[in-house]
């Protein structure tokens, strides 16, 4: 495996590389993962070319990861501002945010940034979730239940400018797109989510904890901030709620969808995705290897079942975890899916079908290979480009 790539040249090689059929890396999406393996920490990056994913290789974060912990949590996310392509990864291992720039281009690294009251955990107890909104990046400790604020600064560096004591771990976290409201849910056990507003400073102010219907964990927002949607980490079919976003950040009146079959048969729900149209919702089943497609409305606000996919290698999977989109726009186009296994981990591809129904794609799953006798660790991924919100 290669331990340095540049991700440019790896789309745009005719002759020598599997990706000649790009036109150029402007115009080929591609999906980058942490790897979050058990010691020296790596990332990589698979693109999508004709309905498949082709495996460019592996760049070294510069710390360790962890091997495990929450499934909900965002590990690898992507920034885009102007000549800024950014791409930040948690290594929980070593409690640091590596950062990379020009992730479309090059995938070149500026540096690890740590804050002093954070801590990731190590093992599979560990995680640092990462979120971004407006000019800031979250990240959530679950070592020290505190959540870092980082302003983004010009090439992707970033600036600790405060720390929050939270009451739990943060099991999923999730900023509105204008950056004024932060989203957390403290998982299984907790039954607890709550909201912070950020000020313009990044100053976190807690509006909660507030109860909630069962193990709420990974989160996703609509557009218009209006909604905070939760996936419940129970092991009982696919079970959502969602909340109203107040004007001044706290939450309303939650609102629980499924539980009961009616949302399909689907084992654990931790993880959530909204459509680019936010016309469907899709589920990561994490317990049970399958992705279940929903529709989704805000007015009136609500749920229906559309399908389940059983992933392919069902068996071989230890959990299914983060899931993302593929296309900007529309339903999303595809839907990349990490698959935690052992001794490798995987990226299962998904066609997303008109009626927002998911297709595994023939070749799919996708191996990301590692050298360094890490083992599994793969639970989070980030398209690119992002999704507008």
């Amino acid at each position: 495996m290669k331990t340095q790539f540049q991700w440019f040249l790896a789309l745009v090689m005719v002759s020598a590389c599997v990706l000649s059929r790009a036109a150029d890396a402007q115009s080929t999406p591609f999906v980058v993962t942490n790897n979050n393996l058990n010691g020296a920490n790596t990332i990589s990056a698979l693109a999508l070319v004709s309905g498949s994913l082709d495996f460019l290789g592996s760049l070294p974060t510069g710390g360790n990861g962890s091997g495990g912990g929450s499934f909900a949590i965002s590990r690898a996310v992507v920034y885009v501002k102007g000549e800024d392509q950014c791409g930040f990864f948690s290594d929980a291992g070593s409690s640091d945010v590596a950062a990379f720039k020009k992730v479309n281009t090059g995938g070149k690294k500026v540096g690890d940034f740590k804050d002093p009251k954070g801590n990731g955990g190590s093992g599979t107890s560990g995680g640092i979730g990462l979120t971004i909104g407006g000019d800031y990046l979250f990240a959530g400790y679950a070592g020290s239940s505190n959540i870092g604020v980082f302003k983004i600064l010009a090439g992707c560096k970033l600036k600790l400018v405060g720390t929050k004591k939270i009451p739990n771990p943060a099991a999923g976290l999730r900023a509105t797109p204008n950056g004024k409201t932060l989203l957390v849910a403290y998982g299984y056990g907790a039954n607890q989510v709550d909201s912070l507003s950020v000020a313009a400073n990044g100053k976190l102010t807690e509006h909660g904890p507030y109860a909630a219907t069962a193990g709420a964990a990974g989160v996703d927002i609509t557009k218009d901030e209006k909604y905070a949607i939760f996936g419940d980490a129970v092991g009982t079919p696919t079970e959502i709620e969602i909340y109203p976003i107040n004007s001044d950040g706290s939450l309303g009146k939650d609102h629980n969808f499924g539980g009961d079959g009616s949302l399909g048969a689907g084992v654990d729900s931790s993880n959530v995705w909204l459509s680019p149209n936010e016309k469907f919702l899709y589920v990561t089943n994490n317990l049970s290897a399958q992705i279940t497609s929903l529709t989704f409305s805000e007015a009136p606000l609500g749920l229906s079942y559309v399908n389940i996919t059983t992933l392919k290698d069902a068996s071989q999977i230890i959990s299914t975890a983060e899931a993302a989109t593929a296309a900007r726009t529309g339903n999303g186009g595809y839907l990349y899916v990490s698959e935690y296994s052992d001794p490798n981990s995987f990226v299962a591809l998904l066609r997303i079908n008109s009626d927002g129904s998911t297709t595994e794609a023939a070749g799919s799953p996708y191996a990301i290979t590692v050298s360094n006798g890490g083992g599994p660790g793969l639970q989070s991924l980030a398209a690119y480009p992002p999704r507008k919100f």
